[in-house]
């Protein structure tokens, strides 16, 4: 794996993607885009990595969700109350259905406005392990000994809007998740003691062929991992 393919054009599009034209078109000219050459201390480990750097979401998103939040609370609040005189088992439901929402609505808005400024999520990659950081500078670190597979996957919604994922699967001891904040935690799914952290393809800023293929390559040849920070062109060091 070097840096020397920076488009992309030549590797081999796995199996599980979905293909079209105009989402090739857009990986090839991503290249290597928002990846760098990054120290990071995590853990009392300081260590050089490659950052594989994803899109922070606009904080104008984060202002619609508090805004919506509130007000889908004050509405549940009034059939709260309304309930409450009228003695009606109607509004106590409304409470639950319009008040959840409420809640989530108000969780995402919070995980967005707290993005701390100068602060570069994405992923990691290591000599030792992969490091996922959100954009308020969480990490959640699993060594590449408890890493069991890189996977290519798809999520559709509805019948025409799809990402194509890179899921890495990992077995990371409790003590890891239980050290890492909720906001970075919520973004593996976990089972028992395995993980599954995925990346959707129009969050990454490089390629993601690039980076899948860089990933399951490193996985598959330890070996290599101690050059890792070589494999981005000379010009992102």
């Amino acid at each position: 794996m070097s840096g020397e393919n920076a488009s992309g054009a030549d590797q081999e599009w796995p199996e599980r993607w979905r293909w079209d034209e105009k989402r090739e078109r857009g990986y090839q000219r991503r290249g290597w885009s928002g990846v760098r050459v990054e120290d990071i201390e995590h853990d009392g480990l300081r260590e050089s990595g490659l950052l594989l750097a994803t899109s922070k979401p606009h904080k104008v998103f984060g202002v619609l969700a508090a805004l919506l939040g509130v007000l889908l609370f004050v509405i549940a609040g009034t059939n709260a109350v309304h309930a409450v005189v009228e003695r009606t088992w109607l509004g106590l439901l409304a409470l639950v259905v319009v008040g959840l929402p409420g809640a989530v609505a108000l969780v995402a808005a919070y995980a967005i406005l707290r993005g701390r400024r100068g602060v570069v999520p994405g992923l990691l990659v290591t000599p030792t392990r992969i490091l996922f950081r959100d954009n308020a500078g969480g990490v959640l670190a699993i060594p590449w000994r408890d890493v069991s597979g890189i996977e290519a996957r798809i999520l559709t919604q509805g019948t025409s809007r799809y990402y194509n994922l890179i899921a890495i699967e990992a077995h990371p001891s409790a003590e890891v998740w239980q050290s890492v904040n909720p906001t970075v935690r919520r973004l593996a799914r976990k089972r028992d003691d395995f993980g599954v952290m995925q990346v959707q393809d129009q969050s990454l800023l490089m390629n993601p062929l690039i980076a899948y293929h860089l990933l399951r390559h490193h996985l598959t040849n330890p070996e290599q991992r101690r050059d890792i920070c070589r494999a981005a062109p000379a010009d992102q060091h």
